[in-house]
């Protein structure tokens, strides 16, 4: 008899702390609720205590409680009254209660203790293992009871996820069905249908019984059992066709399917139009074929506008725009010579596809508006982004027009990317010019104040009334003045524009350009290094020669924006090339080099490699302005594991013969002095 409770002992020690039930233990007396725990302990299930009815009624609210173990004694409210509120409650109905007590041994108590909702009733003294067992039979009842419920919800989740799936493929199939029908009601294409290989019985719909001109029901068969056929004939590339070579027959003969040959139907009493016919063979389970299915989409408007297009194809291949025509859906019908030149497509390459996705079309305004606008008007202009084969995107102005009989849509495009470009360029240029004449008055303005502050500053150095510290500090004024005196001069010089040329020093020139660019240099760690071999005197026009240099030492400036060396030569020079000779004023930093990829757009208009924060005019005006005085501006780009190295050479030519011989060699050896190393590829 006591081998089964070890045993059962032993399993529950086994048993994971999930599964453990939580068995109530309530009395009034501790030394009782631990004598219970020590009893019950062995069984590996969760133990709770409870020294009054409030407080078992608090467990109870806090915790699932398989079995309530009470004594019948206790204050404020005895364990029959404990039991009966607790089976009150709808939760704790199934709950089952053990009674122990030493008082209420009467047959009387354990009848009002079973019908207070007890499933035992155990008098003290308590039998350990009797005590146990009966426990431990309940906890096991409560765990199965358990268990089966959560595998009821289990199967019940399951069965309602089956049933929803079930309710809704049942819903979406019925929804295809509905959809099916409806699209065969309102189906504009003609179908074709026969049940035997031979095709002698042939029925189609509507559309089909319209566009071959029979009534609706009628044998469409030409080879029917009557062998009358139909009052028609079908051709193909010019030649007709015997009824066992028409798509339907054809495809039942071979048991393959047949697609989109284009046939044209010829009837007796005169007129034709144009059909795309496909086929697709019907088998019956041996594998069989049991006869045919065929679509037949009319073309004949299409067909029409094709030959149209090809008849006004020449003179539309002469226009320099892109002229596109397309159907309604999008599919490109033609495209001219024009088109392929701006976006880089061939004809066959996009015949057939959906235009705008081709072109990636941005539009600015949703799509179902201008295709809404063009309905209504018939016509619509606007600008487009598009891109071309290479990725390049395009701003182009595009005019559209929607045939009378509304079966295709004219579009003619033109490239205004260069267009907007110079607009927003000219608009930049315009407000740098009105910048620049604003400081020029503003310079003009204080310039004359400040010759009066000048001159009081003098004066007060030299006032009898100042000591030593003071004088000093008074020189200190008249120093700062006069530094801000001479960079008002340099803002009225450098926006000053002359009328004739004048004797131009390239030397001071690029030094007043040093100097308005002191802090910029300063704050981006930028070493100067000059190099003035000759002042470098021409005949020209400072403003003109200004831009140029500011644009090459702004470039290095920018190419270096974790410091370095920027270079300025000027010397006498007779390049190699040149008839003339000339000064050569060199441009030389150790930024971040160009590649070489970008070497043959450098001087073009609107290139830059500045992202949005250039125009890509610097160098293609500078590079005008050089040639207006004859001369011409070079580069080379120098590259080392170590470093890069940038030479801008500007020669302009003049008539002195102190020149000696210079070659673009000089950024290579420019290259050596700064970075100390060889020059390695370009």
């Amino acid at each position: 008899m006591s081998a089964a409770p070890v045993v059962l002992w032993e399993k529950k020690e086994r048993m994971s702390k999930q599964d453990q039930a939580n068995i109530l233990m309530v009395d009034d007396q501790p030394g009782k609720l631990l004598s219970y725990e020590a009893i019950l302990s062995g069984l590996g299930e969760n133990l709770i205590k409870a020294r009054s009815a409030r407080e078992a009624l608090d467990q109870l609210l806090h915790h699932d409680i398989a079995v309530v173990l009470m004594d019948v004694s206790m204050p404020e409210m005895d364990g029959f009254e404990l039991a009966d509120m607790i089976h009150h409650h709808p939760r704790f109905q199934k709950t089952a209660i053990i009674f122990i007590s030493a008082v209420h041994l009467t047959d009387g108590d354990r009848i009002k203790g079973y019908q207070s909702g007890a499933v035992d009733y155990i008098s003290v003294p308590v039998v350990p293992e009797l005590l146990r067992a009966k426990v431990s039979v309940f906890a096991d009842l409560y765990r199965k009871n358990r268990q089966l419920e959560r595998l009821n919800r289990e199967l019940e989740d399951r069965v309602e996820e089956r049933t929803r799936e079930i309710r809704n493929l049942n819903s979406q199939l019925e929804q295809r069905v509905a959809e099916l029908e409806t699209i065969m009601q309102v189906l504009p294409v003609g179908v074709a249908v026969s049940q035997d290989p031979e095709c002698r019985l042939v029925t189609g719909n509507a559309a089909l019984s319209e566009l071959l001109g029979v009534k609706t029901g009628d044998n469409i068969s030409l080879n029917g059992p009557d062998g009358q056929g139909l009052s028609c004939a079908m051709y193909r590339q010019g030649k007709r066709l015997e009824p066992d070579a028409l798509p339907l027959q054809l495809s039942a003969k071979t048991g393959q399917p047949l697609r989109s040959t284009e046939l044209e139907v010829r009837r007796r009493e005169g007129g034709s139009s144009y059909v795309l016919a496909s086929a697709i063979p019907l088998f019956r389970e041996d594998g069989a074929v049991r006869g045919a299915v065929g679509a037949f989409v009319d073309v004949t408007n299409r067909k029409q506008l094709e030959n149209l297009l090809r008849e006004r194809a020449d003179l539309l291949e002469l226009a320099t725009e892109a002229i596109i025509v397309r159907d309604l859906k999008g599919s490109i019908l033609f495209w001219n010579a024009g088109a392929e030149t701006l976006y880089g497509w061939r004809r066959d390459e996009v015949l057939g596809r959906p235009l705008h996705e081709v072109l990636m079309t941005k539009f600015p305004v949703d799509f179902s508006e201008i295709e809404s606008a063009l309905a209504l008007r018939r016509t619509w202009e606007g600008n487009l982004v598009q891109s071309r084969r290479d990725g390049q995107e395009l701003v182009v102005a595009c005019r559209k027009a929607l045939k009378a009989d509304r079966a295709a849509i004219l579009e003619i495009y033109r490239d205004i990317t260069d267009q907007l470009r110079a607009e927003d360029v000219l608009r930049r240029t315009e407000r740098l010019a009105a910048m620049g004449r604003v400081a020029g008055i503003i310079a003009h303005e204080i310039n004359n104040p400040l010759e009066s502050i000048t001159n009081t500053f003098y004066l007060l150095r030299n006032h009898p009334s100042l000591d030593e510290e003071a004088r000093h500090y008074a020189q200190l004024g008249e120093e700062e003045l006069l530094r801000v005196s001479h960079i008002t001069r340099q803002t009225l010089g450098f926006y000053r524009e002359s009328k004739d040329p004048e004797e131009v020093s390239l030397s001071q020139l690029l030094d007043d350009i040093l100097e308005l660019q002191t802090r910029q240099l300063e704050f981006s760690n930028i070493v100067i290094d000059k190099q003035y071999k000759s002042k470098g005197v021409i005949e020209g026009f400072p403003a003109e020669l200004k831009q140029v240099f500011l644009n090459l030492i702004g470039n290095a400036e920018q190419a270096m924006p974790q410091g370095g060396t920027l270079r300025l030569r000027v010397i006498d020079c007779a390049p190699r090339g040149e008839r003339s000779r000339g000064i050569c004023i060199s441009v030389i930093d150790t930024g971040s080099g160009i590649e070489p990829a970008h070497a043959k757009q450098l001087f073009e208009p609107f290139f830059t490699t500045k992202s949005t924060k250039g125009t890509g005019l610097g160098l293609w005006i500078s590079k005008g302005i050089v040639q207006k005085y004859g001369g011409t501006i070079r580069f080379r780009s120098l590259r080392h594991f170590s470093g890069n190295c940038t030479c801008f050479q500007v020669f302009l030519p003049n008539e002195n013969r102190n020149a000696v011989p210079s070659t673009t060699a000089d950024a290579r050896s420019a290259f050596a002095e700064l970075t100390g190393r060889p020059s390695a590829r370009e």
